[in-house]
């Protein structure tokens, strides 16, 4: 696991805060652990997408 040293803030509306709340009770880790799983696979999901477009563009280019 890496080394957590840095804090964010962020403002939550009410329903958000109750659905990371039972998100992470269901999961059964912490709320904070839970955003950070969040951002890692939005991250990671929108780069292989990416990846993939690229890949697929130049199969295209070059059969």
């Amino acid at each position: 696991m890496a080394k957590i040293d840095k804090r964010f803030q962020i403002l939550l509306s009410e329903e958000e805060q109750r659905l990371l709340k039972n998100e992470a009770t269901r999961r059964a880790i912490s709320q904070g652990e839970l955003i950070r799983l969040a951002l890692k696979n939005e991250i990671i999901q929108k780069s292989e997408i990416l990846r993939r477009k690229a890949v697929q563009n130049l199969t295209e280019i070059f059969p």
